[in-house]
């Protein structure tokens, strides 16, 4: 296909963020329907090298970079079925605005871009699931199931309804959140501790915020109770969620490693809602306690 063909396709992904219509990988919303929250760390299943079968049935690459700060970089090949390059694409998931966005520039295989110099391919979030994120017209799924590395399914629809589909196995080692990484065992062994670490911050955290920055007394307050109640709900929130999420996963080996990330996301999330609500100020005064990211 010419170059001319293949911009056409980008023109036809762009224009698909109004469309209502849905597919079987893709899903679609109304353009004013606002993105559910989500992190990177919703997605860190996708850190690693893919490769498989692309347009015409070529084969294609896809590899994404543990997160730097808020974004996660990625590239795209597709071959020419030649043992050459038909275009690339370089990729960035980003957190904004409490949820996703992916972004994108297409390239020749002489790396001239499609989209003039300020232009992108912008996908916005409209449904998150473990192991799946679903954008106006992209869905990113894995496979992984059993023992084996797990696989990787990029769908985009096309103005005409139809969808472009590349299915990818996982190449080299398999990483799994917070740069845990090889065996099954080792990868459930691994979050573990990251988990009991995030824990061990939280309660940190909790503590400095009972402490609180007006010099409470050590007899119960209002405001300690409301501050311990919401931490026992918040507890138990997690604990059933993730419940849930191994639940929907009991039938393969990733089951723990999908219950322990939901775990580590939660904490995360919740000791930087501490962190936001009592550990800061109104004014330029620095922190109680520097801002948490991801544990690892």
């Amino acid at each position: 296909m010419t170059n001319f063909g293949w911009k056409s396709i980008v023109a036809a992904i762009m224009l698909l963020c109004g469309a209502a219509a849905s597919a079987q990988e893709t899903r679609t919303a109304p353009k004013d329907q606002p993105s559910p929250p989500a992190t990177l760390a919703d997605v860190d299943w996708l850190i690693g090298q893919w490769s498989g079968t692309g347009i015409g049935g070529n084969p294609a690459h896809e590899s994404w970079l543990p997160p730097v700060g808020t974004t996660m970089v990625g590239t795209f090949i597709q071959e020419d079925g030649e043992s050459g390059i038909q275009f690339s694409e370089h990729m960035y998931l980003m957190e904004e605005n409490g949820s996703l966005v992916m972004r994108l520039k297409h390239f020749n295989a002489d790396l001239t871009a499609w989209e003039d110099k300020e232009g992108m391919v912008t996908f916005r979030l409209i449904e998150i699931e473990p192991c799946a994120a679903y954008f106006r017209g992209l869905t990113l799924r894995c496979t992984m199931e059993e023992e084996s590395a797990g696989g990787l399914v990029a769908a985009v629809k096309m103005q005409s309804g139809e969808e472009l589909l590349f299915n990818f196995d996982r190449t080299g080692a398999q990483q799994a959140s917070s740069g845990c990484d090889g065996t099954t065992y080792a990868i459930n062994q691994c979050l573990a501790a990251v988990r009991d670490r995030a824990i061990t911050r939280e309660e940190q955290y909790f503590e400095a915020a009972i402490a609180g920055k007006t010099g409470l007394s050590a007899r119960m307050t209002e405001r300690e109770r409301l501050m311990r109640a919401a931490q026992s709900l918040a507890k138990e929130y997690r604990k059933e969620a993730c419940a849930a999420v191994y639940e929907q996963w009991k039938e393969g080996t990733i089951r723990n490693a999908m219950m322990l990330r939901c775990e580590i996301r939660l904490i995360d999330q919740r000791t930087h809602d501490i962190w936001r609500n009592w550990l800061t100020f109104q004014d330029t005064t620095a922190p109680i306690l520097p801002e948490p990211g991801s544990t690892r």
